[in-house]
């Protein structure tokens, strides 16, 4: 008894959904891949006017250098205000007063560097890259800018 292989080869068409992507932040769009693009999963999309997100991010990175020289300042002192407690010249409570106000100062320097971190975060928002491997279908007219208040379909990736 001889038994056939038959291999059976169906097509089925299957319809993938389109993905609409939005912007995060809102701005004036600096470039944009046209419709027609075949794109990979990581290629940027879109580049919308980060200008002052960056400014924002400088400034904060300049002024922790003031958090962090106050920072050190404060830890000199304490040290110097333990070393003359120790040889009993300083005041318990000259101590305790040292200590809280270099708290304080590393508080305002571990919040500062929280908002660095966060400005990082939000000027990464200003770049749109492709989630997958697709083909843009449409793009926005380009008299209209990202707005996040009245979020629009900025891209369709099919």
């Amino acid at each position: 008894m001889k038994i056939k292989l038959v291999i059976l080869l169906v097509f089925i068409s299957i319809n993938i959904p389109a993905l609409e992507i939005y912007p995060l932040v809102s701005g004036k769009i600096t470039m944009i891949k046209p419709v027609g693009s075949s794109v990979k999963q990581g290629d940027l999309l879109v580049q919308i006017d980060n200008t002052q997100a960056k400014l924002e991010l400088d400034y904060l990175k300049a002024l922790q250098k003031t958090y962090q020289q106050n920072f050190d300042d404060k830890q000199l002192d304490l040290q110097q205000t333990q070393e003359l407690y120790d040889r009993l010249v300083s005041s318990h409570r000259d101590l305790e007063i040292a200590q809280l106000i270099f708290d304080k100062s590393r508080r305002e320097l571990e919040a500062h560097n929280i908002k660095i971190k966060i400005s990082e975060i939000e000027l990464n928002k200003y770049q749109i890259y492709a989630p997958i491997y697709g083909t843009i279908k449409a793009t926005p007219n380009l008299r209209n800018a990202a707005n996040t208040n009245a979020p629009k379909v900025l891209i369709i990736l099919e």
